[in-house]
C-alpha cells in the first residue's frame, strides 16, 4: 500500500515537472527575443511575471504530495527551494498581484 501512495505521488509530479521544463524553456526564448532586441523589456516582465506564480505553486503542490505520501527525502530535497520561493515573493514580490 506504500508503494502506491508514492505511485500516485510522482505520476503528478511526473507530468507537472514537463510543465515547469515548459515554463524554463518559455523563459529561456523571451530572454533571446529581450537580447536580440525582438522585444522591449516591459512588454517582456508583463509576459513573463504572470507564470513566476503558477510556478512557485506547482513546487509547493509538489512539497504537500511529497508531504502526504511521507516521502521524506524527495521533501526534504524540496523544502530549501520552496522556502527561497516563499522569501523571494514575500520580500520582492515580482508582479503587483495574483492575475
Amino acid at each position: 500500500m506504500a508503494f502506491m501512495s508514492a505511485a500516485f505521488c510522482y505520476m503528478p509530479a511526473l507530468l507537472l515537472t514537463a510543465t515547469l521544463i515548459f515554463i524554463a524553456i518559455w523563459h529561456i526564448i523571451a530572454f533571446d527575443e529581450l537580447k536580440t532586441d525582438y522585444k522591449n523589456p516591459i512588454d517582456q516582465c508583463n509576459t513573463l511575471s504572470p507564470l513566476v506564480l503558477p510556478e512557485y505553486l506547482i513546487h509547493a503542490f509538489f512539497c504537500v504530495l511529497f508531504l502526504c505520501a511521507r516521502e521524506w527525502l524527495s521533501l526534504g530535497l524540496n523544502m530549501p527551494l520552496l522556502v527561497y520561493h516563499i522569501w523571494r515573493y514575500m520580500s520582492r514580490p515580482v508582479m503587483s498581484g495574483p492575475s
